[in-house]
């Protein structure tokens, strides 16, 4: 079942762009990190969004992690790394469910001495098992967790799908 369209999802992405504006109004350079596939590709649209309204200077980094084993392997961060110490980050990802994902997206830009640190995500299930909140949210949704919130992107065109 499609929850969001193309054009819904491409006007919560521009509504979130302002809000990240906003909320970063002071700063000169911002980094934005995706957590690998969704996440990422989510990252990268909502950074041209925010150069295209703002003097902001993004930096768009890649959060590798693996979501179903953070533990696993260690979070790697990929892109312009060069001095991060003290830069304000915005983490963002697709969906944001019980928080693990984040906390360890999270630990990554602590350990680079990075502040402050905020978080985005386009939908909100509200299954939280560790003390994460994303600071700006495209939509929120009670879900059961049998199902399954999933974004998706078909050659520029996106689409948010509960199965």
């Amino acid at each position: 079942m499609e929850v969001l369209n193309h054009d819904q999802i491409t006007k919560k992405i521009h509504r979130l762009a302002f809000q990240v504006y906003e909320g970063f109004l002071e700063e000169k350079e911002l980094v934005i990190a995706g957590i690998n596939g969704n996440g990422f590709e989510l990252a990268r649209i909502l950074c041209e969004e925010v150069r295209a309204i703002s003097p902001i200077n993004c930096r768009l980094i890649e959060i590798k992690i693996d979501k179903h084993h953070p533990t696993a392997s260690s979070t790697t961060l990929v892109g312009e790394m060069d001095d991060l110490n003290h830069l304000p980050v915005l983490i963002i990802d697709d969906v944001l469910n019980t928080g693990r994902t984040m906390v360890y997206a999270i630990s990554a830009f602590i350990r680079e001495g990075c502040q402050p640190i905020r978080t985005l995500v386009l939908a909100n299930r509200n299954h939280r098992s560790f003390p994460v909140a994303a600071d700006y949210v495209g939509i929120s949704m009670a879900t059961t967790l049998q199902e399954h919130l999933n974004f998706k992107i078909d050659q520029h065109k996106y689409s948010l799908e509960l199965e």
